[in-house]
């Protein structure tokens, strides 16, 4: 058994096993994991599954039928699917032409992908050519599950994501004091939310005053949705501000936004940094680890004093709480 078992470059672990004209295939986050899920594998026949005919297929032939019958079939934007037909037009035709698909390797891809310059095209002709070739294999068409030897291409962060320091907090604060952005920075600083759930939240729904807590509706990891304690003060704010019971924009707004503030304060941060704010200020007023954890959702402890502690400067609970009054509660 374990010699069809594969740890994956994602992290996660594959079973994979075509036996007389049977798949068995699985995938899971652990090992451990792995082996309950493969005692509960309902076998596929490989006959059985939608099939196209028996001929030495190129690799740009089986691209095509899997658009076809794969994407233009799904209920997907009509965008996502012009993607599908750009990409193979512009980037894997001329690439592959004849290469019948049978014989493509995973140097072939990787080589291939190695050469894409643009960052973002290059992570989505990744994520298709895997699902092309995942779809290939799952089927018959090929022998082996080669998608298992291409690595991801790394992505490179080009954006600062560190705590703002107190004149910077303070040069944020008061440029958005009078814009839209103005409760939507203030609750990413003082609570810590990701965008996404930030953009989730509901004044009517997610606010508990006799409790003091705040609901976050987080999706991301276990410990994602949560309660934040919050103070009397911060709910007077958030009462007193949102002039809706909801952040009246979209998703990407804040982020092109805050770009563009920061840009023009020469602050070399980005959106996410609020959120490692947030974690550093929380150190600075001595709150507990387990405690600043629980309230940015994270899995794993080591996540918030590896990752969200990279403190920059040593800031004073006393010049904090002259900034942010009672927003903060209080851990003395």
């Amino acid at each position: 058994m374990k010699k069809n078992c594969y740890h994956r470059k994602d992290g996660r672990w594959q079973y994979s096993k075509q036996e007389n004209g049977v798949l068995y295939y699985t995938i899971a986050n652990t090992y451990r994991e792995l082996l309950e899920k493969i005692k509960q594998i309902k076998p596929r026949q490989i006959k059985q599954i939608k099939n196209i005919k028996n001929k030495t297929l190129t690799f740009i032939e089986y691209y095509k039928f899997y658009i076809i019958n794969y994407i233009n079939t799904k209920q997907i934007k009509k965008h996502s699917k012009y993607v599908w037909t750009m990409l193979l037009q512009k980037y894997i035709a001329p690439a592959f032409q004849r290469l019948p698909l049978k014989k493509i390797t995973p140097e072939h891809i990787q080589s291939f992908l190695n050469k894409i310059e643009k960052e973002r095209t290059r992570e989505i002709l990744y994520q298709n050519i895997i699902k092309v070739l995942r779809k290939a294999y799952i089927t018959g068409k090929i022998k082996k599950d080669i998608a298992l030897g291409i690595e991801k291409p790394q992505k490179v962060n080009t954006q600062v994501r560190q705590p703002l320091t107190l004149e910077e907090q303070e040069k944020l604060i008061n440029y958005v004091k009078d814009t839209k952005l103005y409760v939507f920075v203030m609750f990413s600083l003082i609570v810590g939310s990701r965008r996404e759930e930030t953009i989730k939240f509901n004044l009517l729904e997610d606010l508990d005053e006799e409790k003091q807590t705040i609901h976050i509706k987080g999706t991301k990891t276990k410990n994602a949705d949560r309660y934040v304690h919050v103070t009397k003060e911060f709910i007077q704010f958030l009462k007193t501000n949102m002039k809706t019971n909801t952040f009246d924009f979209n998703i990407s707004y804040p982020t092109h936004e805050l770009g563009k503030i920061f840009q023009q304060l020469n602050i070399k941060n980005c959106l996410h940094g609020l959120r490692h704010t947030c974690s550093a200020n929380l150190y600075f007023l001595n709150a507990k680890d387990k405690y600043r954890q629980l309230q940015l959702g994270h899995s794993s402890i080591v996540t918030t004093n590896n990752i969200y502690t990279n403190i920059k400067e040593n800031i004073p609970p006393s010049k904090l709480r002259l900034l942010y009054g009672d927003l903060y509660p209080r851990f003395d």
